[in-house]
């Protein structure tokens, strides 16, 4: 999991090149490292390290345009499997990195993914990177502030540095319609049940804090216990989790690590949390990591909370 966390600024236009390529520029910033990055050419070949930015990717339809992926959760999502097969997966380090041979032997010019899978040890250090010409990019999403409209603000920059803003536009309309279905039941709602955000741990609970996953679930009608955590995934105790009592817990799902089935057992039988209201009222669910992070699935994701908030009651 990730412990860093993110801050991603604004980006501007720049003037139009003799090329026709209008120059984007943003700020990268990890929490460690902080660099303008100026876009003078379309990126022509792309490595993804997250699944949800390769899910990204191919939303905006540049799988002609990917030449590397790494680090699935879990299935990729039906529609882009025949694409996403086509595109060669990097060979992997320890945790989040990359083999930092395979990917510099990519000829990459494009590079995205968790902020601890771009790194001097994986990718190269940013310095390193603006040398052999690569672009980096951290999605907005993970900043600890973020919300949906951060992910849309993720299509619309990624849009105008791939040439493919009509693309972009559409993905974002289309997730905004999805989100305000929800939305609309739930905006004027008081009485929200306590939700949390269970994603590892035994001795401690690593959880859903600030950031994305709060908006998602403030969306769908719930009121997250960790939401001024000011980290989108933080470790707490539980015997806090037992003081805020939580009448739901939604438990991530991903492929490295235990099931989420597993994890569910492990609350069930946890002494300290059998009198907690979601224990006694048996409400755990699960959930995609990938649904939680940032991208095309986020939209999809609050209707998805909303049902197991709600689901047996409207």
């Amino acid at each position: 999991m990730r412990l860093k966390k993110i801050v991603v600024g604004t980006f501007v236009l720049m003037s139009i090149t003799s090329f026709g390529y209008e120059p984007v520029s943003y700020t990268f910033d990890d929490g460690v490292y902080k660099k303008e990055i100026t876009v003078k050419k379309s990126p022509e070949r792309a490595v993804t390290l997250a699944q949800f930015m390769t899910e990204t990717l191919l939303a905006l339809g540049l799988q002609d345009k990917m030449i590397g992926t790494a680090l699935l959760n879990e299935e990729i999502l039906p529609e882009y499997k025949t694409a996403y097969e086509k595109i060669p997966e990097l060979e992997m380090g320890e945790g989040h990195s990359i083999s930092k041979e395979a990917f510099v032997a990519t000829g990459a010019d494009f590079v995205s993914g968790w902020e601890q899978s771009i790194t001097e040890e994986a990718t190269g250090s940013l310095e390193e990177l603006e040398e052999r010409g690569i672009t980096p990019f951290i999605s907005r999403g993970l900043a600890p502030d973020a919300t949906i409209e951060s992910v849309y603000s993720d299509f619309i920059l990624l849009g105008k540095i791939f040439q493919v803003p009509e693309k972009a536009q559409e993905i974002v309309n289309k997730m905004k319609k999805e989100v305000e279905l929800t939305y609309e039941k739930t905006k004027d709602m008081k009485d929200r049940p306590k939700v949390l955000i269970y994603d590892s741990g035994e001795g401690e609970a690593f959880v859903g804090g600030s950031g994305l996953p709060n908006d998602l679930i403030r969306l769908a009608g719930g009121e997250n216990i960790y939401k001024d955590l000011g980290q989108d995934y933080a470790t707490v105790s539980f015997e806090d989790i037992v003081e805020k009592n939580p009448e739901i817990i939604v438990v991530t799902e991903y492929y490295s690590g235990i099931t989420a089935e597993e994890k569910i057992k492990f609350l069930k039988n946890h002494p300290g949390l059998k009198n907690i209201d979601a224990i006694k009222n048996n409400r755990i669910y699960k959930i995609g990591l990938i649904d939680l992070a940032p991208g095309i699935r986020n939209s999809k994701t609050v209707g998805k909370l909303y049902q197991m908030f709600y689901g047996n009651e409207k």
